[in-house]
């Protein structure tokens, strides 16, 4: 691919997370851009979470387009920003934000590009989830988006476990009670049996990094994942513990990267009225992630 070019009138897009430098959008996005004749960069920002509202503030003033969001920062940008789409507003995260000048004034807008992530990831793979049960495991800003995108999705239950059981009920009250959310108690051995569950979805950071999480699983060892669908938000390493499990017992999966890749061609799509062809993405990824494994 020919070296982009870079003038006084490049367009800056930006990640902000703590930790950041890992992220993989930044191949996505660039490649996005470069595809489609876009005169602009995307580059990553890390730094500590006491130093959001400033630098959220400096990206406005500075004439920033855009900016990803990434973990710990959404629920806080969700505060920061003027105006939300309804995704944020209902699962109170933000992943994309675009500023726009408004008069003398620049305006932010936020929006929660996960949800189509998990649409479109599942629409991909023609995994049909209406009237099924799903378990969402995790109390944060994924998943809060999970549980949203599977209700848009006609799943007939979704079962949250949390390690904190008043956070796993804090996401179900931010829905209205339809009575498909279900917060439990506890896993156990016989938890997918009893509640007859057809897919879970991990957004937990169990099974991350290179820490004392990678090769952990955040459910029972014992359970049977065959003919399951599991769907796992974490890609750093591409192959965790749940996927690994997943694959060995018969589950059809949907990984981390299907996941940022449709997330990202959201996002672009919000700052560019693009839709990204996502197609070439994958394998530019999945050989960053060998190269960083090995």
């Amino acid at each position: 691919m020919q070296q982009k070019k870079i003038s006084s009138k490049t367009r800056l897009v930006a990640l902000l997370g703590s930790p950041a430098r890992h992220s993989l959008s930044p191949i996505i996005q660039n490649r996005f851009m470069a595809g489609n004749g876009i005169d602009a960069v995307y580059v990553t920002f890390e730094f500590p979470e006491q130093r959001l509202k400033d630098s959220f503030e400096g990206a406005r003033s500075l004439g920033i387009y855009g900016l990803n969001i990434t973990m710990p920062f959404k629920e806080g940008v969700f505060n920061l920003v003027d105006k939300k789409d309804e995704s944020s507003r209902v699962t109170r995260s933000v992943n994309t934000v675009i500023f726009e000048e408004k008069g003398d004034a620049i305006e932010s807008t936020g929006y929660n590009t996960d949800i189509d992530g998990f649409i479109f990831s599942l629409k991909k793979k023609r995994y049909n989830i209406e009237n099924r049960n799903c378990l969402v495991l995790g109390a944060g800003g994924a998943a809060r988006s999970a549980v949203f995108a599977f209700l848009k999705s006609g799943a007939s239950s979704i079962y949250i476990f949390n390690r904190t059981k008043e956070n796993a009920e804090l996401v179900k009250n931010a829905f209205e009670d339809d009575g498909r959310i279900i917060v439990l108690d506890y896993l156990y051995g016989e938890t997918l049996k009893e509640y007859g569950v057809d897919l879970i979805c991990n957004c937990t950071p169990i099974g991350m990094g290179a820490g004392k999480l990678k090769g952990m699983i955040p459910v029972p060892d014992d359970w049977d994942f065959k003919d399951k669908i599991v769907f796992e938000t974490i890609y750093d390493p591409l192959d965790t513990g749940l996927i690994i499990k997943a694959k060995k017992e018969g589950a059809r999966i949907i990984d981390g990267l299907d996941m940022l890749i449709n997330q990202a061609a959201s996002s672009f799509y919000i700052w560019f009225a693009i839709k990204p062809d996502t197609g070439k993405i994958r394998p530019l990824l999945l050989k960053d992630c060998i190269q960083n494994e090995s």
